[in-house]
């Protein structure tokens, strides 16, 4: 009778436990908290490298000299699917291992952004300018994994950042769409990379939601405010499948403070996430800067300095302020004012890379938080 009641209370004990685990939701699986996220000091800051994508290994390697020259830990580097799987099932890696074995060789980080779907994946859309969401999740899922598979172990520590500003439709073609986006592209975007990182019995790494632009529907047509993306985010199921995510701090032609419309947005996605219980979230900010020149949206070089030196400082007083990295290094070789994204740089574009001074500005800072 002793027995029979020792295994009978064995039996319920066990019960209990099979019932806690199976009520335990799903989501748990992909809370944030990683060894990954923990491990990265908030302070270290980075550059966007004009597009390393399409760079020969001369130029990366004086890139990432330059890089390395400033202190910076970080770079942002696409990864554009279209170009290396066009045609399904077939990889070409020769450019991504180029990227990343420079990246190790220099003892930099990479921040690896994955977008820009095949039109096989795009439902035959016509996607030469490389900026069209996948119609097919599965297919982006797996691409995600087969990166992962390849690189996390490698000699490079890597964050994954899944889209660019997808709340604009640049980059983002045929339309602004948060549900698209978490369907197709965060949530399968996370199970590859997390399954890959399972599989190698590595450090689960970490993945941020893409870039938002700090844009407001009233000024920017085809857009969707940071705000409600994120709200649809939710919606959709997307909880559990980030563990932060990354903004673009941009103030345009305005000088940097906590009261510009970016940062208050900023502050109203935090609240969000808290809502939900992602609380503490360090928030990545993987693209700032400011366009120098005469045309429209552009600031003298002299306010790109002054402004320079306003965005870090007002970023580091934010509680939940991550890496920062810097939009850009050099500017583009085209130095037409009609198109601001060609004057971005802390350098210019000449053969010595002379620097504006807003590129001591940013060095001293960089040096001011011992970041070597």
């Amino acid at each position: 009778m002793r027995n029979r009641r020792r295994l009978l209370v064995l039996a319920i004990a066990t019960l209990v436990l099979l019932l806690a685990v199976v009520a335990t939701p799903v989501i748990q699986h992909w809370q944030s908290g990683s060894d990954a996220s923990e491990a990265i000091d908030p302070h270290e800051l980075g550059f966007n490298t004009q597009e390393p994508y399409f760079a020969q290994e001369d130029e990366l390697n004086r890139l990432y000299d330059q890089v390395r020259s400033t202190g910076t830990q970080w770079v942002r580097v696409t990864l554009f699917w279209d170009l290396m799987e066009q045609v399904k099932g077939s990889i070409d890696w020769t450019q991504a291992d180029l990227i990343l074995d420079t990246a190790a060789a220099k003892g930099l980080k990479v921040v690896l952004v994955i977008r820009s779907a095949p039109s096989w994946a795009a439902d035959g859309a016509d996607t030469s300018l490389h900026n069209y969401m996948p119609t097919d999740g599965e297919a982006y899922g797996l691409f995600c994994y087969e990166v992962t598979k390849r690189y996390l172990k490698s000699a490079v520590p890597l964050v994954f950042e899944l889209g660019n500003e997808e709340n604009m439709q640049f980059f983002n073609m045929p339309e602004v769409d948060a549900a698209k986006y978490t369907t197709t592209m965060l949530i399968p975007g996370s199970e590859g990379i997390r399954r890959a990182a399972k599989e190698l019995g590595a450090v689960r790494p970490l993945v941020l939601v893409g870039g938002f632009a700090p844009v407001e529907p009233t000024y920017v047509p085809n857009s969707v405010r940071p705000l409600d993306f994120m709200k649809a985010i939710y919606d959709n199921g997307g909880r559990g499948y980030f563990d932060s995510i990354a903004y673009h701090p941009y103030t345009y032609e305005s000088e940097p403070s906590s009261s510009h419309w970016t940062f208050s947005e900023l502050a109203s996605l935090v609240d969000l996430m808290n809502s939900y219980g992602d609380m503490q979230r360090k928030i990545w900010a993987t693209e700032v800067g400011f366009a120098t020149g005469s045309g429209e949206g552009e600031v003298s070089e002299e306010d790109q300095a002054e402004f320079t030196g306003a965005a870090v400082d007002v970023w580091y007083s934010l509680p939940y302020a991550g890496p920062m990295l810097w939009y850009e290094l050099v500017d583009n070789t085209s130095d037409d004012d009609a198109n601001r994204e060609n004057r971005f740089g802390l350098l210019h574009s000449d053969a010595n890379w002379t620097p504006k001074p807003a590129y001591d500005v940013l060095v001293e800072k960089i040096r001011s938080f011992h970041v070597k």
